[in-house]
């Protein structure tokens, strides 16, 4: 599971720090073409999203810019983005930064601080311990340096934005094979750092029931690029299109535990955390990128006879590397820093592949106050235990905490109950989630349509408890940890909310192996 479906799980409403859910399924004139929305800022149609042949790369639309400024990227996965979200305290400093000099940039940072409120800052401690992130420690030069070696020129739009901003005729070459430390697929050069040299590995093994091949690494001035290629029979993703079609095709819609099993069973999925040591050393992890292939002859009839194409990207990958496209495949790009000064010379190159937690569905039950008390069977384990009510109170957000998350277009619902549990025998941090089974209220319009703007609004998630996660419960004679939980927006509070769990579990064993270096 990636972090973004995790974000997603969590429900969190981050609104309030310029990531609110509505409109996630329309867009503005000059909102790239493959854009998927994150979320909206709340103000000038601002929003942010992911674009289909950029990865995890986070990009900010700015419909109020003058034409040729309405897009830019402001972070090279997901995970840097809510970082930087953490570091600055909403998202306008982000949107922002590409007109501004450091010191104009860290000004409006210092401004803000001192009018972030009580439940921005409970949205910002949610977003940091239920995800495990920090803060972004030089969030204008990680934003800026990823500006740098941007080519605007990949985007894409409608055809009535290109009639605003007349696109360029532009050659279809294909450039020199590049690979640059926390870059993309792309060949555009990514900051300052030079091309890797590319190290050929060939290396292939079997986890996860799957077959890797890792069949190059790429030596950087600041780290290695290791490129990971997951082989998928045909026949497994004919049969998982087969099985999942009425929910693919929308016509049945997924509970939340349908939607964990459909990712746990995407052939195409697999939630690895990747460990490289060099010469006896761990690498530091910076993250990386990916994106799947799909053969045409899993493709349904109607798309084959319609001419569709994916990415060049991974086209040109696999004629680089020798990859059979009529296979299904995932490709992932993962960058590491050295662990030495200086780049080192390749001695010995050992990989670890580990699973982040899967979910396993748990129970479904209803609570009505504090005292109650919930027995259930760990799914897992097979142990008893018991979920204790610490407090329970029906909450209504504030007119003023309203105005901070309303747009001025869309009235949230302010209605949702708060709820603090401890649980005995304790389990681990991570280990166990809540969520309730509704998925709230829609957000309604409150002025007309704007014909240049979104025309609706997705379901709101929950919002995070004051009470924090590190805070301790006396249960029976124990301090046991309090965990906390929010129910869905709702207009009118409800007497009746029916609350599941899940937990989390690894599937697979951990996997060590010495890579194969080419003789010198």
């Amino acid at each position: 599971m990636t972090l973004y479906e995790r974000y997603k799980r969590l429900g969190i409403n981050l609104s309030q720090l310029g990531l609110g859910r509505g409109g996630a399924h329309r867009d503005y004139f000059c909102t790239p073409v493959g854009a998927e929305v994150i979320g909206w800022e709340g103000a000038d149609g601002v929003h942010y999203c992911f674009v289909q042949g950029f990865g995890g790369m986070v990009f900010a639309v700015s419909p109020a810019n003058l034409p040729g400024d309405h897009v830019h990227p402001l972070a090279r996965s997901f995970e840097d983005f809510l970082r930087l979200v953490l570091a600055c305290g909403h998202t306008a400093a982000l949107e922002q930064a590409h007109r501004w000099d450091r010191d104009s940039f860290n000004a409006f940072l210092e401004e803000e601080a001192c009018d972030i409120t009580p439940e921005q800052r409970a949205a910002l401690d949610a977003l940091g311990d239920s995800l495990g992130l920090t803060p972004m420690e030089d969030p204008y030069g990680c934003i800026r340096e990823v500006q740098s070696g941007f080519d605007y020129a990949r985007l894409r739009f409608r055809p009535e934005y290109n009639r605003l901003v007349p696109e360029e005729p532009r050659e279809h070459v294909r450039p020199a094979w590049k690979v640059y430390l926390d870059g993309d697929f792309g060949p555009r050069h990514q900051g300052r750092d030079r091309p890797g040299k590319e190290v050929r590995l060939d290396a292939r093994f079997t986890w996860a029931g799957r077959l890797w091949h890792v069949p190059a690494v790429y030596l950087c001035g600041q780290g290695l690029v290791a490129d990971f290629c997951m082989e998928v029979e045909p026949k497994a993703i004919r049969a998982f299109l087969e099985k999942w079609a009425p929910w693919i095709q929308g016509e049945r819609k997924f509970t939340p535990e349908e939607q964990d099993q459909f990712h746990a069973e995407h052939p195409q999925t697999v939630s690895f955390d990747p460990g490289m040591e060099v010469n006896g050393k761990e690498l530091g992890h910076r993250g990386g990128t990916g994106f799947g292939w799909v053969p045409v002859s899993c493709m349904p009839p109607e798309e084959r006879s319609a001419g569709c194409q994916q990415t060049w990207e991974a086209i040109w990958l696999m004629e680089h590397y020798g990859l059979d496209p009529e296979r299904g495949w995932m490709f992932d790009r993962r960058s590491f820093s050295w662990a030495t000064k200086g780049k080192p010379a390749l001695r010995t190159l050992k990989l670890r592949m580990g699973q982040y937690p899967q979910p396993v569905p748990g129970p479904r039950f209803t609570v009505h106050g504090p005292g109650d008390a919930v027995p259930f069977t760990h799914p897992v384990t097979g142990e008893a235990h018991t979920l204790h009510v610490v407090e329970y109170e029906p909450q209504t957000f504030t007119p003023e905490q309203l105005a901070n998350m309303e747009d001025g277009e869309w009235e949230y619902p302010p209605c949702y109950t708060a709820m603090a549990y401890a649980v005995t025998p304790d389990l681990p941090r991570g280990a166990v989630s809540l969520q309730d089974c509704g998925q709230g209220d829609r957000p309604r319009r409150k002025a007309p349509p704007d014909p240049m703007g979104p025309t609706s609004a997705s379901s709101v998630g929950i919002i995070a408890m004051s009470r924090g996660p590190a805070a301790l419960t006396p249960i029976n004679g124990s301090e046991v940890q309090t965990r906390a939980a929010c129910s869905a927006l709702r207009f009118r509070h409800t007497d009746e909310i029916q609350w599941r769990m899940t937990f989390y579990r690894k599937t697979v064993k951990d996997l060590e192996i010495d890579l194969p270096l080419p003789q010198s």
